[in-house]
C-alpha cells in the first residue's frame, strides 16, 4: 500500500543512477576544453580536437563513477568477485564483438544513405573521421575490457558469446532471444552514433564560430543559446551511445519490446522521418515567430525567452542522464534534474517549444492552411505522446520505475492536474494492458 503522507512518498523517491550536478560540471569541462583547443589550435582538424575533449571528459566521468561512487559494486552491473579465466569463452565473445563491428562497417559502406548528397557526406563524414582516429584504440581497449569483465560476470554467456557462436558455426548452442537483443542494441548504437556525432560537430562549429565583435542582439543571443542547449543533448547522446559498459553500470538492461515503440521513435529521425514520420507533416509556415510578434515587444521577448527556457529544459533533461542517455533502451532509473519534477520533461519541453516557434495556427495563406499546419503539429505532438507512453510501458517492468512514477503522481509539478484528470496518473495495470494489444505486438 502506498504511504499517504508527503514524507512517506518523499522517502520513497528512488535514487538516480546518474548525478545531475556532476553531469553539468562535466559538460562545462568539455565545453571549456573544446573552446580552448579550438582557440589554441585553429588550424588543427576539429574532429581530432573534439576527440581529445571527449577522451578527457570520459576520463573525468570514469574517475567519478569508479573511484568515488564505486558504481562497479552495484547489483545491477551483474558483476561479482573474479573467478577463473576461461580463454575459450573470451575468444568466442571477441569474435562476436569484432564480427559485429565488421557487419556494421559493411552496412555503412553499402548504404547509399551516407553518401546520397554533398550535405550527408559532410555531415556523416565527421563520424567516419572520428572512427578512423579511434578504431585502433577501440580494438585494443575492447580486447582488454572483455578479458577483464568476463571472469567477473555472474552470467558470462551473454549476447556476445551467442553472436560468436553463430560466427563460429556453433549454432546448436545459440539462443535466439540473445541474438535478437544483440541486434537491437547494436542497431540503436550504429544508427544514432553517426547522427549524434554529426550534430555535435555542427553545433560546436556554430558556437565557436560566433563573432562577438558584430554586437549582440536578442536574435543572436536566442540563436546562440539554442545551439548551446542542444549541444547539451547531443554531447551526452554521443557518450551514451558509445559507452554502454557493464563495469560503469550504464549497460543496456533491455531494449524497447514493442513495434509501436520503435516506429514512433524512428519516425522522429532521418531518414525514417521522411518515409513515415514527422518529416511528412508540414506544420511551419514561411513566417517565423519573430516576424509574427515583432509588432509587440512584450510578446516578442516573452515568447523568445520562453522558447529559450524550454530548450534549456530539453537539454538539461539529457544532462540528467549523462552517459546513460539512449533512445529505445533502459539503462537505469533517472530521478534527478528535470526528472525530479515530471516523467517526460524532454518531450514536453521540445513539443511546447515547437508550438511557440512555428505558431502553426497563423498563416498568410489563409485559415485553411493554418488549420492544416495546426493539425500536422497536433499529430506530431501525439507521436511524442506515444513515444512517452511506450517508454513508460517498457520501464513499468522495473519496480524502481513504478515507485518513481507513483512518487511523481503525488509530488510532480502536475500532481494537482492529475487529481482532476485521473487518466493522466500512472497505472502499472494499464501499462500491462497496453502491451497486450495486438498492434503492440512484442518483438520477442
Amino acid at each position: 500500500m502506498m504511504p499517504n503522507s508527503n514524507t512517506g512518498f518523499r522517502s520513497h523517491l528512488p535514487s538516480s543512477t546518474g548525478n545531475f550536478r556532476v553531469n553539468c560540471l562535466v559538460f562545462t569541462f568539455f565545453f571549456v576544453v573544446t573552446g580552448c583547443l579550438f582557440h589554441i589550435l585553429p588550424q588543427e582538424d576539429r574532429v581530432f580536437l573534439v576527440t581529445i575533449s571527449l577522451v578527457l571528459t570520459v576520463g573525468l566521468l570514469w574517475i567519478h563513477d569508479l573511484c568515488y561512487v564505486n558504481v562497479q559494486r552495484r547489483n545491477s552491473t551483474g558483476l561479482m568477485p573474479p573467478g577463473a579465466i576461461d580463454k575459450g569463452r573470451i575468444v568466442i565473445k571477441l569474435i562476436g564483438l569484432y564480427g559485429t563491428f565488421f557487419i556494421i562497417l559493411l552496412l555503412y559502406g553499402l548504404n547509399p544513405f551516407y553518401r546520397e548528397t554533398t550535405r550527408t557526406i559532410q555531415f556523416y563524414g565527421y563520424f567516419f573521421s572520428f572512427l578512423k582516429l579511434t578504431a585502433p584504440a577501440i580494438i585494443i581497449l575492447s580486447f582488454a575490457y572483455f578479458c577483464f569483465i568476463d571472469r567477473r560476470q555472474k552470467d558470462p554467456y551473454d549476447s556476445y558469446w551467442h553472436m560468436g557462436c553463430v560466427l563460429t558455426g556453433r549454432w546448436r548452442q545459440v539462443k535466439g532471444i540473445f541474438l535478437r537483443e544483440h541486434g537491437r542494441v547494436w542497431f540503436i548504437k550504429a544508427f544514432f552514433i553517426p547522427f549524434m556525432f554529426g550534430l555535435l560537430m555542427e553545433y560546436l562549429n556554430a558556437i565557436f564560430s560566433f563573432n562577438w565583435s558584430t554586437g549582440l542582439t536578442f536574435a543572436l543571443i536566442y540563436e546562440h543559446s539554442l545551439n548551446i542547449f542542444y549541444t547539451f543533448d547531443v554531447l551526452f547522446g554521443v557518450l551514451g551511445y558509445l559507452l554502454t559498459l557493464r563495469l560503469t553500470d550504464n549497460h543496456v538492461q533491455s531494449t524497447e519490446p514493442t513495434i509501436l515503440g520503435w516506429v514512433v521513435c524512428l519516425a522522429c529521425y532521418h531518414p525514417f522521418y521522411s518515409l513515415f514520420g514527422i518529416g511528412l507533416l508540414q506544420y511551419q509556415s514561411s513566417f517565423t515567430w519573430e516576424q509574427w510578434l515583432s509588432f509587440n515587444p512584450v510578446l516578442f521577448y516573452g515568447v523568445g525567452l520562453t522558447i529559450m527556457a524550454l530548450s534549456a529544459v530539453y537539454g538539461l533533461a539529457t544532462v540528467a542522464f549523462g552517459y546513460r542517455m539512449s533512445n529505445l533502451t533502459y539503462r537505469g532509473i533517472i530521478t534527478d534534474g528535470p526528472y525530479r519534477f515530471t516523467k517526460h520533461p524532454a518531450y514536453l519541453a521540445k513539443v511546447l517549444s515547437w508550438w511557440l516557434i512555428s505558431l502553426p495556427f497563423l498563416s498568410l495563406a489563409g485559415p485553411l492552411v493554418a488549420a492544416k499546419q495546426t493539425l500536422a503539429l497536433i499529430v506530431i505532438s501525439f507521436i511524442y505522446y506515444f513515444r512517452a507512453k511506450t517508454e513508460e510501458n517498457h520501464l513499468a517492468n522495473y519496480p524502481e520505475y513504478v515507485q518513481y512514477a507513483n512518487w511523481i503522481d503525488q509530488h510532480g509539478i502536475f500532481h494537482t492536474l492529475k487529481k482532476y484528470f485521473p487518466g493522466l496518473r500512472f497505472s502499472q495495470e494499464n501499462s500491462r494492458r497496453w502491451n497486450s494489444v495486438v498492434w503492440f505486438k512484442k518483438l520477442g
